[in-house]
């Protein structure tokens, strides 16, 4: 199989594994947020803020420089493998020792319980991760997608099963948990097929993979903590229950373009590092992927703006319709972030993770007084603006300090990745909208929400149809040649 029938084949159950992840957590945050009291769920959104730097330290990024080495012998993976455990070990025991600390500097007193809980995570993972790497690198997404489904569906049943029992935020804590074990199982069973680690350990061996495990973790944890700076001020400024509404409209409007883009980054991570010198043919592939990705990514925002208060109103409860405004704005945030993700593929095929972690060292100054001073000037909403306008200077920052000096002067075809599947969806945001305004209070907000998606996509799928873009083109003819050979079988069949 070529090296481009295994990517669109990892991308298929990339695709399926990220899309039925996606839906269960949003699922899960909708059922959490009308059974649970209000501030217990904005203890849980502050929890899973740290849940996410548990998996970006969970492995000090190893895993990924596993991927980006073309070759590497058993001593050195049996030395990653167990630095692995190590490192996971001793995050373990500096995180459960400082949860305390933790708490008081978010003005949460009862956070510790719910951060000594996911401390046990740090065990857990590294354990899987190199596996996971090493499926990864031999395009091995058919494993890598039903073990991820398998694992949220067995977090998913733990979190709603002691959410009944048990209405706290420790619940979707111990659902987590039951999520990474089950997904961490799997994994070895599966990688071992590929390689079993050995009783080695030579720290000199893998020192080229720590500078740059090094680099990716301080990158990747950088970019978390700007990201989610936002929730950690909010905790200290406005309280639980503001905090919990802010990280219910993130994780409606940002959070799908960091699980979706995966489904083309984790799948051309190492498509683009066998392709890593030869720039002309890799700047045509970003470009393209990226283009493709925000042809999803903004139909999906821009027409959740249209129907952000019924959406609102639908999944979380009129309690929580004071978020509507909120995720209207950072729709515009997860569109920039969408732009913004899949530059780290290209980082790290590339290996230059040293100069984007400066970047999002940068990012993360600034983010303290964007976010601070919107708070003071306009509480939740002017936290919220000023997030969203960092994400904007961001895109700007991300083409002049990474795209360009790696890809070359491009600034015309960077803006021409984004200007089509920006005039594909802006449609599907008029009419969304139009039809939420016109039928306001004529029938069941559930039945104007289903209107108001369907006609988005409908509006969205005409564009598609309609358009002579090349890329477009080339994505029907695509689909056309899929669906062929069941429409020849079809017809073979009524013959006979």
């Amino acid at each position: 199989m070529s090296l481009k029938q295994k990517a669109l084949n990892g991308a298929k159950w990339s695709a399926i594994s990220s899309v039925m992840t996606i839906g269960l957590g949003v699922l899960q945050l909708a059922l959490l947020a009308r059974i649970i009291d209000p501030n217990q769920f904005g203890l849980l959104t502050i929890a899973l803020v740290i849940l996410t730097l548990v998996d970006t330290l969970s492995d000090f990024g190893l895993s990924n420089s596993v991927i980006q080495r073309k070759s590497m012998s058993e001593v050195e993976l049996s030395t990653l493998y167990w630095l692995n455990i190590i490192i996971g070990a001793v995050i373990f025991i500096i995180v459960y020792s400082s949860s305390q600390y933790i708490s008081n500097l978010l003005h949460q007193p009862a956070l510790n319980d719910l951060i000594e809980a996911l401390s046990v995570a740090f065990i857990i993972i590294p354990q899987g991760q190199q596996f996971r790497a090493l499926l990864q690198k031999e395009l091995a997404f058919t494993q890598i997608g039903r073990t991820e489904v398998l694992a949220a569906l067995s977090g998913f049943a733990v979190t709603l099963i002691s959410a009944y029992f048990y209405p706290s935020a420790l619940c979707a804590i111990w659902g987590y948990l039951t999520m990474v074990s089950v997904r961490m199982l799997l994994f070895c069973y599966y990688g071992r097929e590929i390689y079993r680690p050995q009783f080695v350990f030579d720290l000199k061996s893998v020192r080229s993979n720590l500078r740059y495990g090094g680099y990716l973790t301080a990158d990747s944890l950088i970019n978390q903590l700007s990201m989610n700076m936002p929730t950690m001020l909010l905790s200290r400024l406005l309280g639980a229950i503001a905090t919990g509404g802010y990280n219910l409209a993130y994780n409606l409007a940002v959070m799908p373009p960091a699980k979706i883009n995966p489904i083309l980054t984790r799948v051309l991570f190492p498509a683009f590092a066998q392709m890593q010198d030869d720039q002309p043919r890799l700047r045509h592939n970003f470009y393209k992927m990226l283009s493709i990705m925000s042809l999803l990514n903004f139909v999906a925002l821009l027409g959740m703006i249209g129907v952000a208060h019924n959406l609102v109103l639908s999944i979380f409860g009129e309690r929580w319709l004071f978020i509507t405004p909120v995720l209207q704005v950072l729709c515009i945030a997860g569109i920039m972030r969408a732009i913004n993700n899949p530059v780290g593929a290209l980082v790290m095929a590339k290996g230059t993770v040293d100069i984007s972690s400066k970047l999002n060292a940068l990012r993360l100054v600034l983010s303290i007084p964007a976010v601070w001073l919107g708070a003071q000037w306009g509480g939740l909403m002017g936290a919220t603006i000023g997030f969203t306008a960092l994400q904007a200077l961001t895109v700007l920052m991300n083409y002049f300090a990474l795209i360009r000096p790696m890809l070359g002067a491009s600034g015309k075809a960077y803006f021409a990745s984004q200007w089509m599947p920006l005039r594909m969806a802006l449609p599907t945001l008029w009419i969304s909208y139009a039809l939420g305004y016109a039928l306001e209070e004529m029938m069941p907000v559930m039945a104007i929400l289903t209107i108001q998606i369907a006609a988005g996509a409908l509006v969205w799928g005409l564009m598609m149809l309609s358009s002579r873009d090349p890329l477009v083109l080339e994505l029907k003819q695509i689909v056309r040649r899929k669906a062929r050979p069941a429409v020849t079988l079809k017809s073979e069949n009524t013959l006979v």
